[in-house]
Protein backbone atom coordinates (compact mmCIF):
# COMPACT_ATOMS: atom_id res chain seq x y z
CA UNK A 1 0.00 0.00 0.00
CA UNK A 2 1.62 3.37 -0.83
CA UNK A 3 1.65 6.25 1.41
CA UNK A 4 -1.40 8.24 0.17
CA UNK A 5 -3.62 4.96 0.23
CA UNK A 6 -2.18 4.29 4.07
CA UNK A 7 -3.88 7.95 4.71
CA UNK A 8 -6.74 7.69 2.79
CA UNK A 9 -7.66 4.26 4.44
CA UNK A 10 -6.99 5.65 7.87
CA UNK A 11 -8.80 9.04 7.04
CA UNK A 12 -11.98 6.61 6.31
CA UNK A 13 -11.24 4.26 9.94
CA UNK A 14 -11.24 7.53 11.27
CA UNK A 15 -14.70 8.80 9.76
CA UNK A 16 -16.12 5.38 10.63
CA UNK A 17 -15.08 6.00 14.31
CA UNK A 18 -16.17 9.75 14.20
CA UNK A 19 -12.27 10.83 15.21
CA UNK A 20 -12.16 14.03 13.70
CA UNK A 21 -8.85 15.03 15.64
CA UNK A 22 -7.22 11.78 13.23
CA UNK A 23 -9.09 13.77 10.57
CA UNK A 24 -7.65 17.22 10.86
CA UNK A 25 -4.15 15.69 11.10
CA UNK A 26 -4.16 14.68 7.37
CA UNK A 27 -5.37 17.26 5.90
CA UNK A 28 -3.71 20.86 4.13
CA UNK A 29 -5.11 23.59 6.25
CA UNK A 30 -6.48 24.85 2.55
CA UNK A 31 -8.29 21.23 1.55
CA UNK A 32 -11.27 21.69 -0.68
CA UNK A 33 -13.93 19.08 -0.40
CA UNK A 34 -16.51 18.96 -3.42
CA UNK A 35 -19.20 17.01 -1.61
CA UNK A 36 -22.03 14.63 -3.88
CA UNK A 37 -24.19 17.57 -3.83
CA UNK A 38 -22.00 19.52 -6.06
CA UNK A 39 -20.98 21.68 -3.32
CA UNK A 40 -17.27 23.24 -2.59
CA UNK A 41 -15.77 23.81 0.87
CA UNK A 42 -12.47 25.37 1.38
CA UNK A 43 -10.13 24.97 4.25
CA UNK A 44 -9.77 22.01 6.90
CA UNK A 45 -12.24 23.71 9.75
CA UNK A 46 -14.66 24.38 7.48
CA UNK A 47 -14.62 20.88 6.22
CA UNK A 48 -14.64 18.86 9.67
CA UNK A 49 -17.56 20.99 10.27
CA UNK A 50 -19.26 19.93 6.78
CA UNK A 51 -18.68 15.93 7.51
CA UNK A 52 -19.63 16.98 11.33
CA UNK A 53 -22.93 18.08 9.84
CA UNK A 54 -23.21 15.51 7.22
CA UNK A 55 -23.03 12.41 9.59
CA UNK A 56 -26.28 14.63 11.87
CA UNK A 57 -28.39 14.31 9.26
CA UNK A 58 -27.13 10.71 8.16
CA UNK A 59 -25.62 8.40 10.22
CA UNK A 60 -23.38 6.57 7.69
CA UNK A 61 -20.21 4.18 8.34
CA UNK A 62 -18.07 3.22 5.29
CA UNK A 63 -17.06 -0.48 4.25
CA UNK A 64 -15.56 -2.98 1.86
CA UNK A 65 -13.10 -0.21 0.97
CA UNK A 66 -11.02 -1.06 -1.97
CA UNK A 67 -8.27 1.45 -2.88
CA UNK A 68 -6.74 2.46 -5.64
CA UNK A 69 -3.86 5.23 -6.57
CA UNK A 70 -2.31 6.68 -9.75
CA UNK A 71 1.13 5.94 -10.93
CA UNK A 72 2.48 8.75 -8.64
CA UNK A 73 0.80 8.34 -5.29
CA UNK A 74 -0.62 12.05 -5.77
CA UNK A 75 -4.18 10.88 -6.36
CA UNK A 76 -6.30 7.97 -4.50
CA UNK A 77 -9.43 6.45 -4.75
CA UNK A 78 -11.58 4.71 -2.18
CA UNK A 79 -14.48 2.56 -3.41
CA UNK A 80 -16.75 1.79 -0.38
CA UNK A 81 -20.44 0.75 0.36
CA UNK A 82 -21.96 3.58 2.36
CA UNK A 83 -24.47 2.20 4.93
CA UNK A 84 -26.49 4.54 7.01
CA UNK A 85 -30.16 5.78 8.31
CA UNK A 86 -31.44 8.99 7.46
CA UNK A 87 -32.00 10.69 10.57
CA UNK A 88 -32.75 14.01 10.42
CA UNK A 89 -33.87 16.30 7.52
CA UNK A 90 -31.34 17.95 5.47
CA UNK A 91 -32.07 20.63 2.93
CA UNK A 92 -31.94 19.37 -0.47
CA UNK A 93 -33.41 15.80 0.64
CA UNK A 94 -36.62 13.90 1.73
CA UNK A 95 -37.75 14.39 4.80
CA UNK A 96 -35.96 11.99 7.26
CA UNK A 97 -37.97 9.21 8.84
CA UNK A 98 -35.06 6.88 9.90
CA UNK A 99 -34.64 5.42 6.44
CA UNK A 100 -32.06 2.44 6.18
CA UNK A 101 -29.72 2.70 3.08
CA UNK A 102 -26.73 0.73 1.35
CA UNK A 103 -25.30 2.70 -1.63
CA UNK A 104 -22.03 2.65 -3.53
CA UNK A 105 -19.76 5.61 -2.90
CA UNK A 106 -16.36 6.90 -3.96
CA UNK A 107 -13.95 9.20 -2.32
CA UNK A 108 -11.09 10.54 -4.31
CA UNK A 109 -8.13 11.95 -2.27
CA UNK A 110 -5.35 14.30 -3.70
CA UNK A 111 -2.69 14.90 -1.93
CA UNK A 112 0.61 17.53 -1.88
CA UNK A 113 3.33 17.19 0.72
CA UNK A 114 1.50 14.28 2.54
CA UNK A 115 -1.32 15.98 3.14
CA UNK A 116 -5.14 15.61 1.71
CA UNK A 117 -5.53 19.00 -0.31
CA UNK A 118 -8.68 17.55 -2.41
CA UNK A 119 -11.33 15.64 -1.19
CA UNK A 120 -14.32 14.72 -3.64
CA UNK A 121 -17.23 12.88 -2.77
CA UNK A 122 -19.41 10.76 -5.26
CA UNK A 123 -22.39 8.46 -5.38
CA UNK A 124 -25.31 8.16 -7.94
CA UNK A 125 -27.84 11.20 -6.20
CA UNK A 126 -30.67 9.80 -7.83
CA UNK A 127 -30.56 6.38 -6.37
CA UNK A 128 -29.55 8.04 -3.19
CA UNK A 129 -32.63 9.84 -3.58
CA UNK A 130 -35.04 7.52 -4.39
CA UNK A 131 -33.35 5.12 -1.62
CA UNK A 132 -34.59 7.90 1.18
CA UNK A 133 -38.09 8.43 -0.34
CA UNK A 134 -39.64 4.92 0.55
Amino acid sequence: MTDAQTIASRFIQALNERDFETIGKVLDEDVALDSMTGQRTIGAGPLRTAIMSYLRHFDETFADLVLMHDAFGQRVAVDVTARGTYRESMAGFPPASNQSYSIPSVFVFEFEDGAVTRLSHYRNFRVFEAMLSR
